[in-house]
């Protein structure tokens, strides 16, 4: 269990970093202008969602390292 309590520290903390970023935070809101543009009631978040789903992928961040629970 302290190594599963481990990694899920790991996963918070990586999140943490690219949400608080100035990256995150801009692209979170150009894509929630423009899914607002589309009428979208999920504008908020589908472009949180968006944004962190790209930045994760865009730096190759392994949160999949989790071990089943």
């Amino acid at each position: 269990m302290d190594e599963r309590h481990q990694e899920l520290k790991r996963i918070v903390s990586v999140v943490a970093l690219i949400c608080l970023s100035e990256e995150f935070m801009a692209l979170r809101k150009e894509l929630e202008s423009l899914y607002l543009k589309h009428d979208n009631e999920s504008a908020p978040v589908l472009a949180f969602q968006d944004a962190l789903y790209s930045l994760i992928a865009q730096e190759e961040i392994d949160l999949l390292r989790v071990r089943a629970f």
